[in-house]
């Protein structure tokens, strides 16, 4: 792969998909500021086992590794282990997450932009932004042909009068305790008789419960989902209700969750948390 090793910012991005989504476009949002070029080091790991083709289209240079564990091949393991030294290597600085995290905390997005700017080639491995971002910040981060055919049948349900909502459960814990079902419930009776909505959910039981109070009809539904984060049809469903989001008038969103966050962003969205009041 030939590159420009004078100007260069490589980005990792680490995490579930929402984290590495944030990551990325964010990565090229600086990159474009700062008038670099980025390669992204996409990595298949236990809570993100899928190629980064499988999911989109991009724009940039892109360096395919893979720690799924010595069991899974110690072939691929040894080959990824090679492709992460060299490109790290290729690195006048290495910023971990915790290093960016850190930047944040005291300098804000302007002293990770002076960190990056301030070396000819940054290696950089984050979940988080580095930089404020748009919906034209996911130009470069086009969903890929078979997450377009997965998601199909449920794009054309959406229109001007639908509304997202996003219940997040399972492993998320504070989301269960401050965006209880029924805060849901009344923000949705609240946008009026007009509204329908499009609804995702890590909990199918959610759903069943909503339909107490609102006709099936009401309720679009990605009925083919594959809830299971672990396969690469459930990563792509994932990808899928966020592009569904994405097109909706408004999200009703989960307590700090990134799920909510990202498609609001992306299709210039208006979200509103619904987070019981202390």
């Amino acid at each position: 792969m030939d590159l420009k090793k004078d100007n260069m910012m490589i980005i990792e991005p680490c995490a579930g998909l929402g984290n590495r989504m944030l990551a990325m476009v964010s990565a090229y949002e600086l990159s474009r500021k700062l008038g670099k070029e980025l390669m992204v080091v996409w990595k298949r790991e236990v809570g993100c086992a899928i190629r980064s083709e499988d999911l989109f289209e991009m724009g940039v240079p892109v360096v395919e590794i893979s720690e799924m564990g010595w069991k899974n091949g110690v072939l691929e393991n040894l080959k990824s282990n090679r492709l992460k030294k060299k490109y790290r290597g290729m690195a006048d600085r290495f910023l971990e997450c915790d290093e960016i995290a850190e930047a944040k905390s005291t300098g804000g997005f302007e002293k990770v932009k002076l960190m990056v700017a301030q070396e000819p080639v940054s290696y950089i491995k984050s979940y988080t932004n580095l930089c404020e971002i748009g919906a034209e910040s996911f130009s470069f981060l086009k969903p890929g042909k078979e997450v377009l055919q997965r998601g199909d049948s449920v794009f054309s349900r959406i229109s001007e009068k639908t509304v997202g909502v996003h219940i997040r459960r399972t492993d998320h814990v504070e989301a269960i305790k401050n965006s209880p079902l029924a805060l849901f419930v009344e923000k949705m009776q609240a946008e009026g008789q007009d509204a329908d909505f499009y609804v995702t959910t890590d909990d199918a039981s959610a759903i069943e419960e909503l339909k107490q109070y609102f006709p099936a009809e009401k309720l679009i539904v990605y009925e083919e989902k594959v809830l299971d984060r672990d396969s690469k049809a459930g990563i792509q469903d994932a990808l899928v209700d966020m592009l569904c989001l994405s097109k909706c008038r408004k999200i009703l969103g989960s307590y700090q969750s990134t799920f909510s966050l990202i498609p609001s962003i992306m299709g210039n969205v208006e979200l509103e948390y619904c987070v019981k009041q202390p």
